[in-house]
């Protein structure tokens, strides 16, 4: 499946911003999109890298149901 991805960073003096532009990837489903991306393992426990990414599969990135996913 074709997905876009957006990767976020922050910090708590610049708060949340976007790093560089979406980018278009094809995988088997978000969590992989994301993986793949950078090559980061996705964890569900443990502190965060202060890197997250928000994935979805629709032609209006407004309107799209998407998945975010932290970095450990």
């Amino acid at each position: 499946m074709h997905y876009s991805v957006q990767i976020f960073t922050w910090s708590p003096k610049l708060g949340v911003h976007q790093v560089g532009s979406a980018i278009e990837i094809d995988a088997l489903n978000p969590k992989f999109a994301a993986v793949t991306l950078l090559g980061m393992r996705l964890d569900e426990t443990g502190s965060s890298r202060n890197l997250a990414v928000r994935v979805w599969n629709a032609e209006d990135a407004e309107k799209a149901d998407c998945s975010c996913y932290y970095y450990h």
